[in-house]
Formats: structure tokens, C-alpha cells, sequence
């Protein structure tokens, strides 16, 4: 227990709001990776197009542009997760501050769609 001076004005310096507000712009550079990822990717053949008569043409590879722009808002994602990361453990220094366990989690969903996007 301590039993000192309380030296924080409260639950919003700007230490805390700039973790956040890097966490929140974080998740929204996620969501733009994934509309990329949607238009970007080869499109699916269904067997339905090879029974019917008329013939459908089915994109099978990336389209390069936005694969790139993919990998650039993906490596956006990962490093503002990061800083987010390593500024929050900075910021720790008692047992009641809270962690954020949902940067991590941004982290590693990030890492994976990165290998997957820049191996396929």
C-alpha cells in the first residue's frame, strides 16, 4: 500500500488521452487495411461458374496498386501499435493503472495479416 503524496490530476493527463486517441487512430488505419484487403484480393471461383453456360470471368491474383497500399497501411498499423505499446508500459508505474490489453491484441492480428498478405 502507498500511502504518499497523489502526484496525477486525474484519470485524463495528456499522456493517457494522446495513448488513447494513438490506440483509437490505430484500430481506424486496421478498419482501412481491411476495405483494402476486401478490393485488393483474388476473387473466389465458385463451382456455380463453371456449371452455368455463360462464362464469368473471375479475377485469380492481387491487384498490385492496392496489395500495396495494403502493406503500407498494415506497417502503418503495426508501428502505431507499437508506440502505443511501448509508450502505455512507459506509463505504468503502479499495480492500479489499467493495461491495455486490446493494443497487443491490434499487434498481433496486425503481424499475422502482414505475414499472410506480404507471403501470398
Amino acid at each position: 500500500m502507498w500511502y504518499g503524496k497523489e502526484q496525477r490530476s486525474g484519470n485524463s493527463d495528456w499522456v493517457s488521452v494522446t495513448i488513447n486517441m494513438f490506440n483509437i487512430f490505430s484500430w481506424i488505419v486496421f478498419l482501412i487495411a481491411l476495405v483494402i484487403y476486401h478490393y485488393a484480393k483474388p476473387e473466389v471461383e465458385y463451382v456455380i461458374y463453371q456449371i452455368i453456360d455463360e462464362k464469368v470471368s473471375v479475377r485469380t491474383n492481387w491487384l498490385l496498386e492496392l496489395k500495396g497500399w495494403l502493406e503500407i497501411t498494415l506497417y502503418f498499423c503495426l508501428s502505431l501499435s507499437l508506440v502505443t505499446i511501448v509508450l502505455n508500459q512507459f506509463r505504468l508505474k503502479r499495480r492500479t493503472d489499467r493495461q491495455r490489453y486490446n493494443m497487443y491484441m491490434l499487434f498481433l492480428i496486425s503481424l499475422v495479416f502482414f505475414t499472410f498478405v506480404t507471403a501470398s
